[in-house]
C-alpha cells in the first residue's frame, strides 16, 4: 500500500464476528475495509466446534441474545440467504452421570420452559431411551433438546466476507491507532488507513491495543478423531456433559466430572473437547489435559475407543474476567468500537452482532439492548471502587 485510503468503516479482525459485522455494514451502506494480522477465520472462529446452542449459555442475558442470534441466524440460512447451506439445524444431548450434573439438568429444563427460547426439550430419561445409542455405564441420564444448530465458523466467515465485497488486507496487523476531529488514522503493517469509524473485532490481539480491558487468552484442548467405518457409529448432533455447562456458566464443575464434549463433524470425524486454561497458548498443547478429556469421553461413548486419533490442537478465545463479551463504544476514543471477549460463544453470536455494531456505527442505535455488555462497564466499575 503506497498511499492512504479511506474507508467510513475498518475492521479490526476477520473472524467471524468482524465478517459478519462488515456484511451488515455494506447493508447499510458504508464504504468497508477489513484487516487481519493472519487472514480469514485464522484464530478461535477457525479452531471452533461450530454450535450454534442456546443451552451452554449462562442464563439471562446470554441465553436472551443467543436466542435472538440462533433465530436471526435461522432466517440468513433461508435458500438464496447469506448463509443458506452453512447453518443447519441439529439435535442437541446433554447427559449427566453424577448428582451435581443431574440438578444442572434440571435447572436447564426450568430455565428453558420459563424463559421464551427457541430451543424445547424432545425427552428426558435414561441412557436405554435416548436416540443416541452405544452410552456408556458411567451415563446416567440424557436430555435431548431441538430447535440448535450448527455452522462452521471458516465457512460463515469466507461467505460473509465474500458476499460483502469490502476491501480485504492481510496479513496487516493493527500496530496503533489516532482518533482525531474528522477523521481516526489507523496504522497497519501494510501502510495508512484512515476511516469515521474503527471497530476491533480482533479477539486476543484487541487486548493488546488496549491493555485496560480485562482480556484473557483462554485457550481449549481439541481432539479430532479419523472418519467413522460404520454409518451406525456417526452421532445426530453434539453430546455434551452438564459439566461442561457448569463449567461454561462459571457454575465450577466440581465433583460433577470431566467436561467434556463429543461433536460429529460433517466428514464423519468427531471433535472431541474441551478445556479452559487461562493464560493458555495455541503454540503447544497440554498432554495431560487431552489425556483427562480422551477418558472422560470414552467412558461415556466407548465406540471412540475404536477410532485413531489424527489431530490434537489447542485453540484460544479471548475471554473477559466477567464472562460478558464487549461490544459497544469506547467512551475515550470517539468512533471507535469494540466487538470482544466472546470465549466460544463468538458463532452462535455473530449474525446478531454483526447487525447490531453495524447499526450502532451507521446509525448510533441498535434494536437489541447491548449496554450490559459497554466497555464502560470496566472503567465505572473501577471509578466507583475508587
Amino acid at each position: 500500500m503506497r498511499r492512504s485510503s479511506s474507508y467510513d468503516l475498518v475492521i479490526a479482525g476477520a473472524g467471524i464476528v468482524g465478517a459478519s459485522t462488515a456484511w451488515h455494514a455494506v447493508q447499510l451502506g458504508l464504504r468497508v475495509a477489513v484487516i487481519d494480522a493472519k487472514g480469514p477465520a485464522a484464530a478461535a472462529s477457525g479452531a471452533s466446534d461450530g454450535a450454534v446452542s442456546v443451552a451452554s449459555k449462562r442464563p439471562g442475558l446470554m441465553a436472551d441474545l443467543a436466542g435472538a442470534s440462533l433465530l436471526y441466524t435461522g432466517q440468513l440460512a433461508q435458500p438464496a440467504n447469506i448463509l443458506s447451506g452453512i447453518f443447519h439445524p441439529r439435535p442437541t444431548y446433554l447427559f449427566a452421570r453424577s448428582e451435581p450434573e443431574a440438578q444442572a439438568l434440571d435447572r436447564l429444563i426450568a430455565v428453558l420452559r420459563d424463559q421464551a427460547s427457541p430451543v424445547s426439550l424432545v425427552r428426558d430419561g435414561a441412557p436405554a431411551d435416548a436416540t443416541v445409542r452405544g452410552l456408556g455405564s458411567v451415563v446416567s441420564r440424557v436430555v435431548e433438546l431441538t430447535g440448535e444448530g450448527h455452522m462452521l465458523g471458516y465457512l460463515a466467515t469466507l461467505a460473509y466476507l465474500k458476499a460483502a465485497g469490502c476491501t480485504t488486507m492481510w496479513p496487516a496487523a493493527l500496530a496503533s491507532f489516532e482518533t482525531g476531529q474528522e477523521s481516526i488514522r489507523v496504522e497497519t503493517s501494510l501502510g495508512e488507513l484512515h476511516c469515521s469509524r474503527l471497530v476491533l473485532a480482533a479477539g486476543t490481539g484487541t487486548g493488546a491495543l488496549l491493555p485496560d480491558l480485562p482480556l484473557v487468552p483462554r485457550s481449549g484442548q481439541l481432539i479430532v478423531t479419523e472418519r467413522s467405518a460404520s454409518p451406525a457409529d456417526i452421532l445426530p448432533g453434539p453430546l455434551t456433559s452438564a459439566a461442561y455447562l457448569l463449567d461454561k456458566t462459571r457454575n465450577g464443575a466440581g465433583a460433577a466430572g470431566t467436561p467434556v464434549v463429543i461433536d460429529p463433524l460433517e466428514t464423519g470425524q468427531l471433535l472431541i473437547g474441551s478445556s479452559r486454561q487461562d493464560h493458555g497458548t495455541e503454540r503447544s498443547t497440554d498432554v495431560h489435559t487431552v489425556r483427562r478429556i480422551l477418558r472422560s469421553a470414552v467412558d461415556c461413548l466407548p465406540q471412540i475407543a475404536e477410532r485413531r486419533i489424527l489431530r490434537v490442537f489447542s485453540g484460544v478465545r479471548a475471554a473477559t474476567s466477567d464472562g460478558l463479551p464487549i461490544v459497544g463504544a469506547l467512551k475515550d476514543r470517539p468512533g471507535v468500537y469494540c466487538a470482544t471477549g466472546f470465549e466460544g460463544d463468538g458463532i452462535c453470536l455473530s449474525a446478531l452482532i454483526g447487525r447490531e455494531v453495524a447499526a450502532l456505527v451507521a446509525t448510533g442505535k441498535t434494536t437489541v439492548d447491548l449496554s450490559p455488555l459497554s466497555p464502560s462497564r470496566f472503567s465505572d466499575k473501577k471509578r466507583l471502587s475508587a
